[in-house]
């Protein structure tokens, strides 16, 4: 392969030396080039690619390391290699150890200046073959997917996800080493000194590390993914590595966690000094449940026995009978679960509204069969869904407007209601009320912005750089796409035939003034020369402008 070099001096004589000695290597295919100074250069560099590039760093005007800046800016994969003196090679390397650039004394001569080309051009060469851009391609992916796993077991985890979301193929895409058709067994951990205000980074080493100690004793015997949750507390989930589902293995499974889980703190005790508690289910869950249960687990580790450090619970029928109302019929489902706040927020803010309303409509059948209005859990599920319309009217200056439209003071006393399908109807009429001005709102900004853009047009019919897509979208922030798009769907009309359209009926008033030629005519609604304005004007108008004129004063 052929690479092209570029040599930069003030120096002429030095520039012509190399210029002549790496011109006639033998061993590399090279195309040579020099410039005097770093503005000569830059002028190369806007014409064409460099592989290597030569420089002095000390030149007057642009510097080697100013230049160094214009190479990074177009061509950033070019290596450069500076030309340093004795007083400053020491200052170079230790403060600009840029990846692809390197450094050579003025002094050590052609020898040396050769033998570093020649290992820039295998750099480059190395970098080219397939099997690297491969490599570094799947180590992009792999750590793009552990990413994306980790953010879909945490939605499935928080019930952001809906059941039809949770299947096989997007294990596979996302390599989750579980079944999607098999229950699985949740395990919550806890490092108990994250309580004393350590650093994010500590935390997250001495998280990975306790990951590798428990992935350690447990891949022998089981299959799990592991998450860190927004609490910073470690999650597994957990199959057994049979593909059988039977009711033995699972047994297995469970006996061999409980087992290890001991030697798990024991060598987090030992080696990373971190006492660790966890909670591990007694049963494996369905999918589509698993966010539930693993609220319980959560509600077990905060349950705490004694001061909690260390704590290892196995079985959670203990705590929820002690959870457990009396006579309570939704007996291990918290009506809260219903309302899924997080998701109700979510939609909400990004205008879901037929999801939003069967969410509702879930929580008052839950009620259905409750008929007092004191009902502690009904009264947490209402407060829940109160508090997202609250904080969603608080953070958009919506308080006031709703105030006079929904009666305000009910949304978080349900006691104004007589009865919970009423106090539900009232919710799903703030929902309504809320998504209406958030419909009204929207179409509010998109009028504004149009407004503007309509307006700039008109101002600058005479400057076509002015009224460009591009610049219009630079006008609103906006991407020149989507600015087409918005113009269309809220007027009607392309944004290029509005703009001809104001041209058009600007030259028409220009025209009816018989002191103002074609020409300036041309130039005033920006088509520049009078032959465009008349291929136009006839395009629209079945006419030239002299004869439009013309009809105007024979009338």
């Amino acid at each position: 392969m052929m690479y092209r070099l570029l040599v930069v001096d003030d120096e002429m004589i030095i520039a012509d030396g190399l210029y002549e000695v790496l011109s006639n290597l033998p061993q590399l295919e090279l195309d040579v080039y020099k410039a005097y100074s770093g503005d000569e250069a830059v002028r190369l560099f806007d014409r064409t690619r460099f592989d290597i590039v030569l420089t002095d760093i000390r030149m007057p005007g642009l510097s080697g390391l100013e230049l160094l800046d214009k190479i990074r800016e177009r061509w950033p994969s070019c290596r450069v290699i500076f030309l340093t003196g004795h007083n400053e090679f020491s200052y170079i390397y230790s403060a600009f150890q840029y990846e692809g650039v390197s450094y050579l004394l003025k002094t050590e001569g052609y020898e040396k200046v050769i033998q570093m080309v020649e290992q820039a051009a295998m750099d480059i060469e190395t970098e080219l073959k397939a099997e690297a851009l491969l490599q570094k391609a799947q180590e992009q992916l792999d750590a793009t997917r552990e990413l994306l796993q980790k953010d879909y077991v945490k939605g499935i985890l928080n019930e952001q996800l809906g059941v039809q979301e949770i299947h096989q193929k997007q294990f596979d895409e996302l390599a989750i080493p579980l079944r999607a058709d098999r229950p699985v067994l949740i395990m919550l951990g806890r490092v108990n000194s994250f309580a004393g205000g350590l650093s994010y980074a500590t935390k997250s080493r001495q998280l990975y590390r306790i990951r590798l100690i428990a992935s350690q004793y447990l891949s022998a015997r089981v299959s799990f993914v592991d998450v860190v949750n927004e609490s910073m507390d470690p999650v597994w989930l957990i199959q057994p590595l049979q593909e059988s589902s039977k009711a033995e293995s699972w047994e297995r499974a469970i006996t061999f966690m409980k087992g290890n889980l001991e030697l798990i703190q024991s060598a987090c005790r030992e080696s990373l000094g971190e006492v660790l508690s966890f909670v591990l289910d007694d049963s494996p869950v369905m999918w589509k449940d698993a966010a539930e249960r693993f609220s319980t687990l959560n509600m077990l580790m905060n349950y705490r026995i004694g001061q909690g450090c260390g704590m290892l619970l196995l079985d959670k029928q203990m705590i929820e009978k002690q959870l457990q109302p009396p006579g309570e019929e939704q007996r291990g489902k918290p009506l809260l679960r219903y309302a899924k706040p997080a998701v109700l927020a979510d939609q909400l803010e990004h205008g879901q509204q037929a999801e939003f309303r069967a969410i509702l409509l879930d929580c008052a059948a839950a009620l259905a069969g409750i008929d007092s209005m004191h009902h502690v859990p009904a009264q947490e599920l209402y407060y829940s869904i109160g508090l997202v319309f609250l904080s969603y009217m608080n953070r958009w200056n919506l308080v006031e407007t709703a105030a006079t439209r929904i009666g305000l003071h009910k949304l978080m006393q349900p006691g104004e209601h007589e009865s919970w399908q009423q106090a539900f109807d009232y919710l799903l009429h703030v929902g309504d009320m809320l998504f209406n001005l958030q419909s009204q709102e929207e179409e509010r900004r998109a009028r504004d912005v149009i407004t503007v853009i309509q307006k700039h047009v008109q101002d600058h019919l005479h400057d076509p750089d002015e009224i460009s897509l591009v610049r219009l979208a630079e006008l609103v922030f906006f991407n020149p796409s989507y600015l087409s798009r918005l113009f269309k769907q809220v007027t009607g009309t392309n944004l290029s035939e509005y703009i001809s359209a104001c041209r058009m009926t600007r030259a028409k008033r220009l025209l009816e003034n018989p002191d103002v030629k074609i020409q300036d005519v041309a130039e005033l609604v920006g088509y520049g020369t009078a032959t465009n304005f008349t291929r136009s004007f006839r395009k629209a108008t079945h006419m030239t402008p002299q004869e439009y004129r013309a009809t105007i004063f024979n009338r």
